[in-house]
């Protein structure tokens, strides 16, 4: 059996885990402890969860990396030496990296391009993980610039439950996968001042429109997001309760601090991190973003949220 590692004990994590080893894969997960591996050993996951790295990542062909997008590199650098030389480097991390507002698989080559690397891909979509783990329906894109290499993955994950689409446009479907969390957090602040979802409607079509012209500037296709990586990723991620980004941006603009609504949670809201990192790269590239600045500017610089959505509307009349 092709052996797979999953690097990551996240609720996505062991939803890709238990998915693979259910199409008859030798699947693995690493996890941080051994108290975490024991956890899931009584669970009887179905697959093998270790806290030894070197166990792990043994004979793997196939490695997911499905951490927050903030613990990508040094995840990347402590494990650098481990990697089989024909291993194929899959991110299901959706984000940028703050420092850099690198994508995860630009990190990852970043980190791992000076040793063995057979390529990088990452797979991105309407993935709600609670809702795959239950056994519901559900699709995604594997991309890669080695179209061969995203049909290889394409042939590990997918199956009639999970639909599996390839494309060579790595750069548009990372961005759409990020992006979207930033668009979700504005959904989010519309539905906390409950201003009717013909309002949310209108936000997430404009928003959507700024996040399709600021992807095409760092050179992703404009159809992507329009597909399933896109706009399929983006409406789910504004309409479900299950979402991080939508809680998040719900709760401030209800009053909440963001620090305390982050240390509430028990997962990461990815978007409040993608937000800060679009900020640096509108700054360095000089590109407009203006929506999502907006949304910078309430997370982080305490604008009021109904004023902020108030001169947004007071833009687009004006437009």
């Amino acid at each position: 059996m092709e052996k797979v590692t999953v690097i990551g004990n996240t609720s996505w994590g062991n939803t890709i885990a238990a998915l693979l080893a259910r199409r008859g894969l030798n699947a693995w997960l690493l996890t941080r402890s051994e108290e975490e591996t024991l956890l899931l050993q009584n669970s009887g996951p179905g697959y093998s969860p270790t806290h030894r790295e070197e166990e792990a990542l043994e004979s793997a062909r196939f490695v997911v990396w499905v951490v927050p997008s903030q613990t990508m590199r040094a995840n990347a650098t402590r494990l650098r030496g481990l990697f089989d030389p024909e291993v194929c480097h899959v991110s299901a991390a959706k984000g940028l990296e703050v420092g850099s507002g690198k994508r995860m698989t630009q990190v990852l080559e970043a980190v791992l391009g000076d040793g063995p690397l057979r390529g990088l891909c990452a797979l991105s979509g309407p993935n709600l993980a609670s809702e795959i783990s239950s056994g519901l329906p559900a699709a995604s894109v594997v991309a890669s610039a080695d179209i061969d290499l995203a049909r290889e993955v394409q042939s590990l994950f997918g199956s009639d439950r999970f639909v599996i689409v390839t494309s060579d446009d790595l750069i548009g479907v990372e961005l759409a996968g990020a992006l979207k969390n930033i668009v979700a957090l504005g959904a989010g602040m519309m539905d906390g001042l409950a201003l009717g979802d013909n309002a949310k409607a209108a936000f997430i079509a404009f928003t959507w429109s700024e996040v399709i012209s600021f992807g095409a500037a760092l050179g992703a296709r404009e159809a992507t997001f329009y597909g399933l990586a896109g706009f399929g990723d983006v409406v789910a991620t504004c309409v479900s309760d299950l979402s991080r980004n939508h809680y998040v941006g719900r709760e401030i603009a209800r009053g909440r601090r963001l620090d305390d609504v982050l240390d509430s949670m028990h997962h990461v809201a990815e978007g409040v991190h993608t937000t800060r990192a679009v900020q640096r790269l509108v700054s360095e590239l000089g590109v407009e973003a203006p929506i999502m600045m907006a949304i910078y500017r309430i997370l982080f610089e305490g604008y009021p949220v109904a004023r902020t959505v108030a001169r947004f509307t007071s833009q687009v009349q004006r437009s």
